[in-house]
């Protein structure tokens, strides 16, 4: 959604729906879909990033974020068209203490991980021209189910919270990317693999704590800010393991472009006061102005 409208406002730009492209569907299904259009650079964010999902049902999975990356990327190549496809921070371990740069070893402890790691290959194989931008701790416009906005609904109607102190990683805002991506669309230098997500890291606790004083601070009322500090063995027990570290060295980013997104503090504030708080003030839900 915020690629799309992004660059709409100086790109003729194609969307190309999931009814329209099954990525569960054959290579033959997936090319039909592609011969019908006419493009100069392709963007393949999607996937399916249900985590636990991908766990219960792995053929899915591999079938989504490893067959349909690879299916495109070929169907790309052979025309000469540059594409730039989306990975994960959850291609590392996350035992690390330092940040992970782009030539790291990866080592991913979960299905998600693993068939995402095998659509980053695939896409890079393919052709030289290709990009893969990992990106870690998605938020912003059509991601309801990111941290600012469930740990703001919580603070409504909890008296307390337990959020995972121990698992690090870096905020990202999908606006900052899309706007951080101009640049690097047509660069035939912005090749292979790409950490890029906003300054700073934090834990998850700091993030969520963070997102709900902001939307006080924008004018919601909200139930409680206390926010406890718990673990990722206790809050992921039984589910799909998830790397406790992934804060990303984005020196590579900087070097290609010559700037830094936004601190991950700003970036929330300002999707919390866009967003998040107006969400609940047009739907008449204690919103103090």
């Amino acid at each position: 959604m915020a690629l799309e409208h992004e660059f709409a406002r100086h790109y003729e730009v194609l969307t190309i729906s999931r009814p329209d492209l099954d990525l569960l569907g054959s290579p033959r299904e997936i090319h039909r879909v592609l011969d019908g259009l006419d493009f100069d650079l392709l963007l393949l964010p999607a996937g399916i990033t249900d985590v636990d999902h991908c766990e219960r049902r792995p053929d899915e999975a591999w079938k989504a974020n490893a067959g349909a990356p690879a299916h495109i990327a070929d169907w790309c190549a052979k025309r000469g068209i540059r594409m730039i496809h989306f990975g994960t921070d959850y291609v590392f371990e996350g035992v690390k203490s330092t940040p992970y740069h782009e030539e790291d070893a990866t080592a991913p402890i979960s299905v998600y991980g693993k068939c995402k790691l095998a659509g980053e290959r695939a896409v890079i194989q393919a052709s030289p021209a290709n990009l893969v931008v990992r990106l870690s701790w998605l938020f912003g416009p059509g991601k309801a189910g990111a941290t600012p906005d469930w740990a703001v609904q919580l603070a409504m109607e909890q008296d307390f919270l337990k959020i995972a102190s121990d698992r690090i990683s870096m905020p990202t805002y999908t606006i900052d990317v899309a706007r951080g991506l101009y640049p690097l669309l047509f660069d035939p230098k912005a090749t292979g693999w790409l950490h890029m997500a906003n300054s700073s890291s934090c834990s998850w606790l700091e993030w969520a704590k963070f997102s709900i004083d902001a939307a006080v601070d924008a004018g919601l009322t909200v139930r409680t800010r206390m926010v406890n500090s718990t673990t990722m063995a206790e809050v992921f027990l039984n589910r799909a393991h998830r790397p406790k570290y992934t804060v990303f060295a984005t020196d590579k980013y900087e070097s290609l472009t010559g700037k830094k997104l936004p601190c991950w503090q700003e970036a929330v504030k300002r999707y919390v006061k866009e967003t998040v708080v107006p969400r609940y003030r047009d739907n008449g839900l204690r919103a103090a102005v």
